[in-house]
């Protein structure tokens, strides 16, 4: 497992508030520079990048009737 600590502005969370509120989803970009150190070589940088969105669940398909 990999902790990877985070700060992240209030202005950020406000804007993720608000688009939550407007679409019930998280849009999100995903920069990542994964580095290794090898021993010949020295340092090789992979990036990694990746953009999406999360869909939530609403509240009635938590506590709404299941149909079968």
């Amino acid at each position: 497992m990999l902790d990877v600590g985070v700060k992240v502005p209030h202005s950020v969370l406000v804007s993720l508030m608000k688009d939550i509120g407007a679409d019930w989803d998280i849009d999100y970009e995903l920069n990542i520079i994964l580095t290794v150190d090898l021993p010949v070589v020295g340092n090789l940088n992979i990036p990694v990048n990746s953009v999406g969105e999360i869909k939530l669940p609403t509240l009635s398909s938590l506590f709404g009737s299941k149909t079968e």
